[in-house]
């Protein structure tokens, strides 16, 4: 690999993360720094995207991701970590782990966590999510924790 290949490389991994942080930083709402912007969350994604969250339906479509928005919870804080990324020219994948601490639309303080498996594509406007899938480890409430009470329908 030349020494313009492995820059491109590592450039582009340094995108992807900080597409990664976009995301986490957009899909945060209820506190004064959240993004909270379904514009912005939707923005990050290719026109033709593919998102499935925890309930492991897919939402297809920039247009009908940033409509989705409208749905996630009251507050959200999303930590990612542990990101490995594969970069083969255009394209990439990519595998985090993630723990999110939310308030449910019924009011009640949840934890969510499991691991997000994504695709990404280079365009024009830089590098976006070709597909995000959430593998749900466990949403559990806050007070009760995962070992007691693993899966939550909330």
């Amino acid at each position: 690999m030349s020494e313009s290949d492995r820059l491109d490389r590592l450039e582009a991994i340094e995108e992807i993360r900080r597409l990664k942080a976009s995301y986490c930083h957009w899909a945060d709402r209820g506190y004064e720094s959240a993004g909270d912007d379904a514009k912005g969350f939707a923005g990050l994604f290719a026109e033709d995207a593919v998102w499935t969250g925890g309930k492991g339906v897919p939402v297809v479509g920039r247009a009908a991701i940033e409509a989705h928005y409208s749905s996630f919870r009251p507050f959200c804080m999303h930590f990612a970590t542990n990101g490995v990324i594969d970069v083969d020219g255009d394209h990439a994948t990519g595998r985090w782990h993630v723990l999110s601490a939310q308030t449910s639309h019924e009011g009640r303080a949840i934890w969510i966590a499991g691991t997000y498996d994504e695709e990404y594509v280079k365009t024009a406007e830089g590098w976006k999510f070709k597909t995000v899938q959430f593998h749900l480890a466990f949403r559990t409430p806050y007070d009760e924790g995962w070992a007691s009470t693993p899966h939550v329908d909330y």
